[in-house]
């Protein structure tokens, strides 16, 4: 079984250390560290808390990175001063891993090359936790496209399937430079693939919160993530229309618009069912070009989208009747570690939710399984056949014991 330590204290290497030193506290009679998944606000020095970590817990591999806030059994917290670690021990072997720091060079590049380094150490069936640094620089903000990494990944992935969950990093909400722990010491512009040792099964859930609230418009003109056209209009102009604002004061308001973007597979006008929609944040705008800069870069011209409502209520829903559901048809008696990994901006302090969506899947799981949860950039899953990146999602993971 995994073991939560948690602290929030503002100095790093305390912060390491209490936290390691809560987990270390729970071990049962001789039991050892054997590795360690830990997640730390942007403010923090990340080399501080493997410091203090380590001091705790041995000379032990460190994997995780950069988070906007931790969510736990316990508590939740974004202020960028979490530290929340899954402490796991001997019990678990230590996991496979590829790490590449060549985001730089492109993210299809990067990906294959995981891809075909994942070929080489995995089995069909294996779970592999995906985790790398949503940013590329700043200011303004330019991310690395989840959606290209992982079609690299595939690219380069010749066996058979793999469960493929994992996140986008990101430091805080204010998109500060994110890093990755790749088990020795702190990366950036980086990607580690986890290799979960054999013996725990992924029991997944995707959780939503759009709707909805417009016909299917085409795209006509876009270039990566920037969106220039819809239906052969600027987008900034669909989007006010929609909203019911003047185009430049939407775009001059500097305000992530409340609205996505939602692709919808399967049957297109089968009754709505939001675990059918891949839905893309909209994160700038560009009034002069009359264009919007979306999450990913997945979305090409010709595909029919809509304009979706971020529906809090929905999203509180979808969260407790998820959450209710996963545990419903899982054996937690068999369980040994559940991981949350949740969109930033469905955090009340972003989304203006008066629920804490996050609070809804911790008290729903209480004291089932050790539960760890983190608030990301973007959300790697399996969806249709395949992992995808998505966005304004929460994705919750129980891993069994057989």
């Amino acid at each position: 079984m995994a073991y939560i330590g948690v602290s929030n204290d503002t100095d790093s290497e305390k912060a390491g250390r209490e936290a390691a030193r809560t987990a270390k506290n729970q071990f049962k009679n001789k039991e050892t560290t054997s590795w360690v998944l830990a997640f730390c606000g942007g403010r923090h020095g990340p080399d501080r808390i493997l410091s203090g970590i380590r001091s705790e817990l041995g000379d032990i591999a460190i994997y995780g990175g950069a988070t906007a806030g931790i969510i736990t059994n316990d508590s939740l917290g974004y202020t960028g001063y979490e530290c929340g670690l899954a402490v796991f021990t001997s019990a678990f072997p230590a996991p496979g891993l590829v790490v590449n720091n060549n985001l730089r060079d492109g993210e299809f590049k990067t990906g294959k090359e995981i891809g075909l380094a994942l070929d080489e150490i995995t089995v069909e069936g294996d779970t592999v936790l995906i985790f790398y640094t949503n940013l590329r620089s700043i200011p303004p903000p330019v991310l690395y496209t989840g959606s290209t990494l992982i079609d690299g990944l595939y690219a380069g992935l010749k066996k058979g399937a793999l469960n493929i969950i994992g996140s986008g990093l990101l430091g805080d909400f204010s998109f500060s430079p994110s890093f990755v722990f790749d088990g020795c010491k702190t990366v950036e512009h980086s990607v580690i693939g986890i290799v979960i040792p054999g013996g725990l099964t992924p029991h997944t859930r995707i959780m939503h919160g759009c709707k909805p609230i417009s016909s299917f418009k085409e795209i006509t003109r876009i270039d990566g993530p920037v969106l220039y056209e819809l239906d052969g209009r600027p987008a900034t102009d669909v989007f006010s229309e929609m909203l019911g604002i003047d185009s430049k004061e939407l775009c001059n308001s500097k305000k992530p618009f409340i609205v996505t973007l939602g692709k919808k597979y399967g049957e297109p006008y089968a009754p709505f069912n939001e675990q059918m929609y891949v839905n893309r944040l909209i994160i700038d705008s560009n009034p002069e070009e009359g264009s919007v800069t979306i999450f990913e870069a997945d979305f090409q011209q010709g595909d029919m989208v809509q304009v979706m409502s971020r529906d809090n209520h929905l999203m509180v829903e979808s969260v407790g009747s998820g959450t209710a559901e996963l545990i419903e048809n899982t054996d937690l008696g068999n369980s040994e570690f559940a991981l949350y990994i949740d969109c930033a901006g469905r955090a009340s302090g972003f989304s203006g939710s008066e629920i804490e969506e996050a609070d809804v899947v911790r008290k729903t799981i209480g004291k089932s399984v050790p539960f760890l949860g983190f608030y990301s950039g973007v959300e790697i899953a399996p969806f249709l056949g395949r992992s995808r990146p998505l966005d304004w999602t929460g994705v919750l993971t129980i891993f069994t014991n057989g």
